[in-house]
């Protein structure tokens, strides 16, 4: 049994937006952004204060925030920690919630190996694991998980099928069964057309991490960073199925300077924003920051690239 914290019984702490970044009193990174209820949770991972002790980010517990006009903010503090999971140790890294049938599913990598799955009446307390063990992990499987499972994305599409997508380097796939705790057949590669010509050092649409996908019309999108230079960014292919193939299509927004890239995009009260995270505050890339900016497709469909401007901050 793992042992519980007090991360479940944390009083919420309101902010406001005042400006990028949305989130100043704590470093925060890889913003999942989710609609439920009509109201924006945004689920990240938490940066420590301690760089010293920060190495290969070195991360121990995911954070969510709420808000039900985007101005005025709840901070619902560390929810879930490696202290709520009985067999990991190690890097908290990206998460992702999605809700589904009255009940909420918190999906997390942790260990560059494995991905978990974390289940609760509520979107902000009371997670708990209720498989015991990873629902994703590469130990003695590496040829078909890939080597790096990690940054775990979902999408239940308009048929009610789920899928999770994952992985550092190795984009992959599987469907979820409608319980949300199980896989159903097999984990397949994404196909992103259009991408041969491009390497780790060339940004372009290599893919790095950091998959998001999403639904808009007819069309499904495939958000992801394109590597871990100082000029990568978040970038994206178009699809006509869950399953690809995409293709690539271009930048989200210019690069912010981060280090490393990853966002979500979602649509609330009729409009769509990106998510995303920059290190402004703390100039380390270890200590982020997340930003939030509206974002504009054309009459095609395709994303217009969004021009990210720092703030001048006081």
């Amino acid at each position: 049994m793992a042992h519980r914290t007090m991360s479940n019984t944390h009083v919420a702490k309101p902010f406001q937006f005042q400006g990028n970044p949305l989130i100043r009193h704590v470093f925060s990174a890889d913003p999942s952004a989710r609609v439920f209820d009509d109201t924006m949770y945004v689920y990240t991972s938490h940066d420590r204060d301690d760089t010293n002790s920060n190495a290969h980010f070195d991360m121990t517990d995911w954070h969510v925030f709420s808000s039900k006009d985007l101005i005025n903010w709840l901070d619902h503090g560390p929810f879930y920690s490696l202290n709520d999971i009985s067999w990991a140790t190690h890097q908290a890294w990206a998460p992702d919630a999605i809700k589904r049938n009255g009940r909420y599913y918190f999906y997390y990598p942790v260990e560059q190996s494995k991905i978990g799955v974390a289940v609760s009446e509520s979107p902000t307390y009371g997670f708990h694991d209720p498989l015991g063990k990873p629902l994703i992990d590469n130990t003695g499987n590496e040829e078909v998980v890939g080597s790096e499972p990690i940054d775990p994305a979902i999408l239940i599409d308009d048929d009610g099928q789920a899928y999770l997508y994952f992985g550092c380097r190795q984009p992959k796939v599987v469907k979820l069964k409608d319980n949300m705790i199980e896989l159903t057949g097999d984990i397949e590669p994404v196909q992103i057309n259009g991408i041969d010509q491009f390497s780790e050092t060339s940004g372009g649409g290599w893919y790095g991490e950091a998959p998001w996908v999403f639904k808009r019309g007819d069309l499904y999108y495939y958000m992801y960073s394109n590597g871990w230079q100082q000029d990568t960014t978040l970038v994206y292919g178009i699809g006509k199925s869950p399953l690809g193939p995409f293709t690539y299509m271009g930048e989200v927004m210019s690069p912010v300077g981060a280090g490393t890239s990853h966002g979500s995009i979602t649509q609330f009260n009729g409009e769509w924003y990106v998510f995303y995270h920059s290190r402004l505050l703390s100039k380390q890339a270890k200590q982020r920051s997340v930003h939030m900016d509206k974002i504009h497709f054309d009459e095609h469909g395709k994303i217009i690239r969004l021009t990210y401007q720092a703030p001048i901050l006081p």
